[in-house]
């Protein structure tokens, strides 16, 4: 049986906000036990989150009032965190966003490329009313010495 506890949190979609949902991730992570390199990872999926986050309030909600619903479920076999954002903004195609150039420096479009480059799956579902994101981290576990 796969044991998991899930923690939901819904935001108001402002800047101001986004470090609740930073904190409350790093907070959960901090309290899991034999994660390997648990300040490293817990950075990750924080910023992870926040750029997620930071999309859903500039692109998706683009000034328009809103909520982030996100919950978090700890999974214990095999350990993972599958991390849920919902928004009821604009949508998108992920497909039509260019990677950015990392040979030259430019202050947006690096978003969505940390967020696949952190996490271990990053699922994007854009539907009418309701846009889904579906973000997953694998926790590996400490080496017994």
């Amino acid at each position: 049986m796969n044991q998991t506890d899930t923690i939901k949190l819904e935001v108001p979609a402002k800047h101001k906000y986004l470090n609740v949902v930073g904190a409350c991730i790093t907070s959960i992570l901090e309290r899991m036990e034999d994660i390997a390199e648990s300040a490293t990872v817990a950075y990750g999926v924080e910023l992870a989150v926040h750029e997620t986050c930071t999309n859903i309030v500039e692109h998706a909600y683009a000034g328009i009032s809103g909520l982030i619903h996100m919950s978090i479920t700890i999974e214990q076999s095999p350990k993972r965190l599958v991390i849920e954002l919902k928004d009821n903004g604009r949508s998108f195609d992920p497909a039509k966003v260019p990677e950015p150039n990392l040979e030259e420096s430019q202050v947006n479009g690096y978003g969505l490329f940390l967020m696949h480059q952190l996490m271990d799956r990053v699922d994007y579902y854009p539907q009418s009313g309701q846009n889904r994101w579906y973000l997953v981290k694998n926790l590996e576990s400490r080496i017994a010495s």
